[in-house]
């Protein structure tokens, strides 16, 4: 060890604290400066050996916070599609046990590996309440007054400052505030389409917009998505070309359940593919601010300068789930969109919504973001490593840079839903991978969700799981 250079030593030694387990996944490394006074070396020299380590995988860094161990990458997620597409329509039916799921998520007796909630110790709990009570306070009368057909005007500004980061230009004219990104979606997808016309979506899809379609009596053609690049340009092109859609649902920005951040030429093409055929996206934008590294990336909304991308976001993964407080940006169908919310639902909750102004106002959600990025960073990498643990050999879990989920392929005979009802007889609860398409797709998958801290409770559900998707353990 002594013939090789500074930086390989310090390398080295931060490899075999890794392998020994001294340095578990998450965690923080010594500053370049610490690092620099404990070897009596230049900083440019522990750069050198961070930097080496990043091109490994080994560690990586988040802006502004450091450098921290990654979990291990022996298990990405495989890139080769095995489901049959075919590019035709197909009805939109989510699965039987959709309803199941969901309860899981709310019940607290039941360990959340498959809510899509953040956990209470993520969230501004203090200054919510502090927020709310001064709404209340300073403008009593909202308890008694309906919104207007596009939200509480303060709040559509506020909305409109948060997403200039974004590389969006919003007035508070461009906005309706929504009962989440649910809402949005919803409201875009009547407007834009008619009963029995085909959407084309992302293969696998969230969840929610396999029930909206379905709801909807809206048809879907499957395209494949890549875990790394997002949905398949190519084969969408295919289908504008061909006229056989003229709506796209799509995200860009860790797409739920993969994960992925789609490539900035590819976001491009998206956008230039709705203008030369005269198609619209819909654009799902719930986890951009969910990012693992605090780095801000451009939604598809930031490169339409022709009206082709309904915008689609709310709140719930970053400030309050139970706020119920999305957004729409509808373009030339902002009008058509706020009439039908207020022939639907009449708005939203002025004293939420005047609640989520004063809050966005105090100018402290930039760093609450950070903090939860962080706590969202490392719970990843603890779970994935318990997972890397516990399930059998050949399975695949996915690399998000951003949001909540893992997607997992199993190996062996041992299908989603089968490891789905097991789990949830031993109160964990996971959701299978054929509720995030139609058409049975992703039988051997499922989602894995590190919203909530990672604790004791946490590693023996995982074990259990493990031993589950083994077959290892007989179901109650």
């Amino acid at each position: 060890m002594e013939n090789r250079f500074r930086y390989e030593q310090i390398s080295d030694h931060i490899v075999e604290a890794v392998e020994r387990g001294n340095l578990s996944p998450g965690s923080r490394l010594p500053s370049l400066r610490k690092m620099s006074e404990r070897w009596d070396c230049a900083l440019s020299v522990v750069m050198q050996a961070y930097g080496d380590l990043e091109m490994k995988g080994i560690i990586r860094s988040v802006e502004k916070s450091g450098y921290f161990v990654n979990s291990p990458r022996e298990a990405p997620l495989a890139e080769q599609q095995t489901e049959a597409y075919h590019l035709k329509p197909e009805e939109s039916r989510p699965l039987s046990i959709i309803g199941k799921v969901v309860e899981a998520s709310n019940d607290s007796s039941v360990i959340p590996l498959g809510a899509g909630i953040p956990h209470h110790s993520l969230l501004p709990v203090n200054a919510l309440r502090q927020s709310l009570a001064r709404a209340a306070r300073e403008e009593p009368l909202l308890i008694q007054k309906y919104t207007d057909e596009a939200g509480y005007l303060p709040l559509r500004r506020e909305i409109g400052q948060l997403l200039f980061t974004r590389g969006i230009n919003a007035g508070p004219e461009d906005l309706i505030i929504t009962n989440g990104c649910t809402e949005a979606l919803s409201l875009a997808l009547s407007v834009l389409t008619v009963p029995g016309e085909p959407v084309a979506v992302e293969s696998p899809q969230f969840l929610g917009q396999v029930q909206i379609l379905g709801e909807l009596k809206r048809r879907v053609i499957p395209v494949p998505t890549s875990p790394s690049e997002g949905m398949d340009l190519d084969r969408l092109e295919v289908l504008l070309k061909e006229g056989l859609v003229k709506t796209v649902i799509m995200t860009a920005v860790h797409q739920n359940p993969l994960g992925f951040v789609m490539p900035p030429e590819n976001r491009k093409r998206a956008v230039s593919l709705a203008e030369k055929y005269d198609a619209h996206i819909i654009e799902d934008d719930m986890y951009s601010e969910c990012s693992h590294d605090h780095e801000i990336r451009r939604p598809l909304k930031s490169y339409d300068r022709s009206g082709r991308v309904l915008y689609c976001s709310s709140f719930s993964k970053t400030i309050s789930p139970g706020f119920r407080i999305g957004w729409l940006m509808g373009g030339p169908f902002g009008r058509a969109c706020a009439n039908l919310k207020m022939t639907q639902t009449l708005g939203g909750s002025l004293l939420l919504q005047a609640a989520m102004a004063d809050y966005l106002g105090r100018g402290t959600y930039g760093g609450h973001l950070k903090r939860l990025q962080r706590s969202i960073f490392l719970q990843s990498c603890q779970l994935k490593s318990l997972i890397l643990e516990s399930f059998p050999s050949g399975t695949t879990i996915s690399s998000p840079g951003g949001g909540y989920y893992f997607w997992i392929r199993l190996p062996g005979n041992k299908g989603g839903l089968e490891l789905f009802r097991e789990a949830l007889d031993h109160r964990i609860g996971i959701v299978p991978g054929e509720a995030f398409s139609t058409g049975g797709r992703y039988g051997d998958c499922i989602r894995v969700s590190f919203g909530s801290p990672v604790t004791g409770e946490t590693s023996r559900a995982v074990a259990l799981l493990g031993r589950l998707a083994q077959g290892g353990i007989s179901p109650l």
